[in-house]
């Protein structure tokens, strides 16, 4: 069993790390570093990871339907095969602002990705792609598109703009992948960036907070239930894995840190359980 304090994975110390998701048909956990263009597969157990280079750096990851891997890397979508190779699956619109930042799939398989820029403008989008159906945008003026999550019993999704120091809540209807009735949700102080999230079993948001050391666990009613410290400053995201999901992963970055736990990968039991990862439907 893992300790409640977060202990490290292996010896990588990615440059930003992201974007954590459990296999738990490889026994794996795969995540990327957007820094140095690298997708990452970790055996837990022994911290042993693989490390495949990238033609761009990645915003995110997810499985698919099919065994292959789907990855965010600038405007494309695109998969990594179970055989290896790279393919296209979509490119956004034409004239889109930003490149693919933070992304998951709802339970219906389609994939919710967002976008981002260096400059912090409000231009950005948050984007929904469906097989057969391309990408349609779902919400607009964003700056900095971050961490996605859904409640447990899909009638909720909650949503990250960095820049705005906040959780946003749509109600969520799953049969149509609509969203409506934006409204924040939790607001942090100015200087606490909030970044990548997950929902646990029981509906609490699990939120890594770039620059403050921490992963912040918000009840389902929006109170904070408890912080997580991790022993580097910029914290990115973080996801529930291992076995039954009671082990909550943490990704960091080495972004103007200079210590000897940035930018490792971090595992915590915090007592909670996760949720399964919900898998992109990829056209047949």
């Amino acid at each position: 069993m893992r300790s409640a304090v977060p202990e490290h994975v292996g010896d990588i110390r990615a440059g930003l790390g992201e974007g954590p998701v459990w296999d738990a048909e490889r026994n794996r956990l795969v995540w990327i570093d957007i820094r140095h263009h690298r997708l990452y597969t970790t055996d837990v157990a022994s911290g042993d990871t693989m490390q495949r280079d990238l033609p761009d750096a990645p915003g995110c990851v997810a499985l698919a339907d099919d065994g292959a891997l789907v990855l965010g890397i600038g405007q494309q979508l695109l998969t990594i095969t179970a055989g290896g190779s790279l393919q296209e699956v979509a490119d956004l619109p034409e004239a889109s602002i930003g490149r693919f930042n933070d992304g998951k799939p709802d339970a219906a398989g389609r994939f919710w990705v967002g976008t981002a820029t260096s400059d912090g403008h409000y231009e950005c989008s948050l984007w929904r792609h469906g097989a057969g159906q391309g990408f349609n945008q779902m919400a607009a003026g964003i700056s900095m598109s971050n961490g996605l999550g859904w409640s447990p019993d899909g009638t909720e999704m909650y949503y990250v703009d960095s820049m705005t120091h906040r959780i946003d809540v749509f109600d969520f209807d799953l049969p149509t992948g609509s969203v409506s009735n934006r409204r924040p949700w939790v607001s942090l102080p100015e200087g606490q960036l909030p970044d990548g999230l997950c929902v646990d079993a029981e509906g609490c948001v699990w939120l890594a907070v770039w620059g403050q050391s921490c992963v912040i666990c918000f009840a389902p009613n929006g109170m904070e239930e408890r912080r997580i410290k991790v022993p580097t400053p910029m914290v990115t995201s973080c996801a529930f894995g291992g076995q039954d999901y009671r082990t909550l992963f943490i990704t960091t970055a080495c972004e103007d840190v200079d210590d000897p736990h940035a930018g490792r990968l971090f595992a915590a039991d915090t007592g909670s359980k996760g949720l399964q990862p919900d898998r992109v439907r990829l056209a047949r």
